[in-house]
């Protein structure tokens, strides 16, 4: 893999800049802006502050991989902006693929998409979620997501660009943002405990879900990467956890009495949430990858980054 040329578009988010600080080879990011630049450790790296839609032809040239992380990342833009995750997820990738089918070698496009596209599949089968589930988004964004996944496949195949798609459970870390409770709710609630406030939970935490680390994630994804399959990969922890079995293990680690409350969820939350999810992870456990940390070592980790901001 040294030899490759890299780019990462969105590559100051979690999962990216994750990737990024991971990895030895030429790596190109392009950005929109600078917010969490921060998280770059890597110094191995040039960047291109551009949005999709301004991509050239000389910012693709001789590139490799393209790990393609621009997006939207929450339900809730169709209440401000429900053109935007049209324009960015689709859109964006389209003005990618447009550029990728013309170049004399075909850079391989690695696509990270959400569990989110299953909708409340589980809950209805009382099944694992597979890749071959059916794909039901109860919002945009997943919606999005899930046409961006066909975009991708439909150019794969009528141009020769090599392509993974990759459906990702809930991915954590202790460089998710604590502030924003739209994206990153797990380190939110981390946060006030780690203060000692209140904690407010939907349904009490009563509800299962699949939550890997960051640091999986990448391991994932170049693990894929290194074995050039061209098809879509459900990647979670592969074992549904209790989210108030989570809020307990922080409260007992944080040593704090934060109140734990429950509350119910608004009415926007009951139309595009999920309620369970399981996943089952063993296509690609199949080919030899599995999950290391365990969602109580995740959790450390935020909650000793945490205690010293």
């Amino acid at each position: 893999m040294l030899n490759k040329s890299y780019l990462v578009t969105g590559g100051y988010g979690l999962i990216g800049s994750s990737l990024i600080n991971s990895m030895d080879e030429k790596i190109t990011i392009l950005t929109r802006s600078d917010k969490h630049k921060d998280r770059i450790t890597n110094k191995n790296v040039t960047s291109i502050k551009k949005s999709l839609h301004d991509l050239e032809k000389k910012d693709l040239e001789r590139i490799d991989v393209i790990y393609h992380f621009a997006s939207t990342v929450d339900n809730y833009n169709i209440l401000s902006d429900p053109y935007i995750d049209v324009d960015t997820n689709i859109n964006g990738t389209i003005r990618l693929l447009e550029i990728c089918k013309d170049l004399p070698i075909k850079p391989l496009i690695i696509y990270p998409s959400t569990f989110f596209v299953y909708g409340n599949e589980y809950d209805r089968t009382k099944t694992p979620i597979t890749e071959v589930s059916k794909t039901n988004p109860l919002a945009l964004y997943p919606a999005t997501k899930l046409c961006t996944e066909s975009v991708i496949t439909l150019y794969s195949k009528l141009y020769d660009i090599p392509s993974i798609i990759t459906r990702l459970t809930n991915v954590y870390g202790e460089q998710e943002e604590y502030d924003n409770k739209k994206k990153g709710g797990l380190n939110y609630l981390i946060m006030q405990a780690v203060q000692g406030e209140e904690i407010h939970i939907y349904k009490g935490g009563n509800f299962i879900r699949d939550y890997i680390n960051v640091d999986d994630v990448v391991r994932a994804l170049r693990f894929l990467e290194e074995k050039n399959l061209h098809d879509t990969f459900l990647i979670g922890y592969g074992k549904p956890v209790l989210f108030r079995a989570i809020i307990d293990y922080v409260l007992k680690i944080t040593g704090n009495k934060s109140k734990v409350i429950e509350i119910d969820p608004p009415r926007f939350h009951t139309i595009v949430g999920i309620n369970n999810f399981e996943a089952d992870t063993s296509k690609i456990q199949k080919l030899g990858w599995k999950a290391i940390i365990y969602y109580k070592e995740g959790i450390n980790r935020i909650v000793k980054a945490y205690s010293t901001l």
